[in-house]
């Protein structure tokens, strides 16, 4: 595919249901993290973007003090806390399912996850959760911008952002600045050890205060980028589990597309972004790369701690693949789960395949790049498939 870096796409936030000053994920941040993650970048802002800008550093302000108010409050007690036992972790690439498959797995009464609220205020969701939690709802968006995955201010979500919004070095730092070529590293292993030290600090001090909340339950938690960091995972949590859920490349690939999209129109603090051919090249380069880390750091896992599912084996009978996982990774009574479980899945079905709108270069471009990948989880590429199944 070839492509012209200097061609950009202007912003449409309306298409989103946003407006140039509506709250976003930065509004959660305090301002030494804010701070930090705007170092040597406040040239890039969009002029049409300063407003924004200057809400964001007021609502930083605030936040620093609610976050010092917190360490005041809870410091002692958090001290205190452990991570008991390891996470159980699900990785996999963006738009493979990991979100569903998340919320299968909380369904476990023995287990929990960080929730909306500690997410997005990260070092400030301790203090004041009966007062702001209305405000919160308010300002809660029904869905998320990249899909019709509804939004609850309990539902679970990722700890990438309780690492991304506490100042810490994260890919999701990217959608702030996505016209900035340089890539923000997710494996503390590429960044170097003043930051590094610092991301492990900030994110133990997360989930300190998600199993402060959680007492005695055991954290799942997702995000795609811990598929990159699975052997920083061991050093700090040695009996960690890990979920690896994959799924059609194609699939992957159109999906991916529409919700980076979304998430780089929402979240930058420019007003334009790289055009679709840059996108989309960047997006292969980037998930080829995901793809080799994970398995360059695969054989580090012990087999009693890891097992890989396939989207579509999961979506045809979630049960029995739940159970499966359960088995394999040791989790416990699997009945104690069940119940809740199939309320949320109901009957075994087929898995239907999609019809993918994909043109022949970029399907070739997948192809090509994603050769290995359709060999080794079993995928068969889409001009050797039956007609009924493209």
């Amino acid at each position: 595919m070839t492509v012209n870096p200097d061609r950009k796409e202007p912003i449409n936030l309306r298409q989103f249901g946003f407006h140039p000053l509506s709250l976003r994920l930065w509004h959660g941040m305090a301002l030494d993290a804010w701070l930090r993650a705007m170092r040597g970048k406040w040239h890039m802002v969009s002029p049409s973007r300063y407003p924004l800008v200057a809400m964001i550093t007021l609502f930083s302000i605030s936040n620093l003090g609610l976050k010092w108010l917190s360490q005041l409050i809870y410091g002692r007690r958090l001290a205190k806390v452990e991570i008991v036992p390891d996470p159980i972790f699900v990785i996999g690439h963006w738009r493979s399912g990991t979100t569903w498959l998340h919320q299968l797995m909380i369904s476990d009464p023995r287990h929990a996850a960080p929730d909306v609220r500690a997410c997005f205020r990260p070092e400030t969701f301790l203090v004041g959760r009966g007062i702001l939690t209305p405000i919160l709802r308010w300002a809660l968006r029904e869905k998320r911008p990249m899909d019709n995955v509804r939004l609850k201010l309990e539902s679970a979500e990722e700890d990438e952002h309780g690492i991304s919004l506490s100042g810490a070095l994260s890919p999701y730092r990217h959608s702030m600045f996505p016209n900035d070529e340089r890539r923000v590293p997710a494996n503390p292993d590429d960044m170097a050890a003043e930051d590094a030290a610092f991301w492990r600090k900030k994110w133990l001090a997360f989930l300190t205060r998600v199993q402060f909340v959680n007492p005695g339950k055991r954290m799942v938690l997702k995000s795609p980028t811990h598929t990159m960091r699975t052997k920083e995972i061991l050093r700090i949590f040695p009996d960690a589990k890990f979920i690896h859920i994959v799924r059609d490349p194609y699939k992957v690939f159109l999906s991916n597309r529409n919700s980076r999209t979304a998430m780089y129109s929402v979240s930058s603090l420019q007003d334009h972004l790289p055009s679709q051919e840059n996108r989309d090249a960047s997006m292969i380069k980037r998930s080829v790369a995901f793809h080799k880390q994970f398995d360059q750091d695969r054989r580090h896992i012990p087999d009693d701690q890891i097992i890989t599912l396939r989207y579509e084996d999961l979506r045809a009978d979630p049960m029995a693949s739940i159970r499966t996982i359960y088995s394999h990774l040791d989790l416990g009574d699997f009945a104690l789960i069940e119940g809740n479980l199939g309320a949320l899945v109901g009957p075994a079905r087929p898995y239907q395949n999609n019809r993918y709108e994909l043109d022949d270069q970029t399907r070739a471009m997948v192809d090509d790049q994603f050769a290995d990948f359709f060999e080794q989880y079993g995928y068969v590429p889409m001009d050797q498939r039956p007609a009924a199944a493209t």
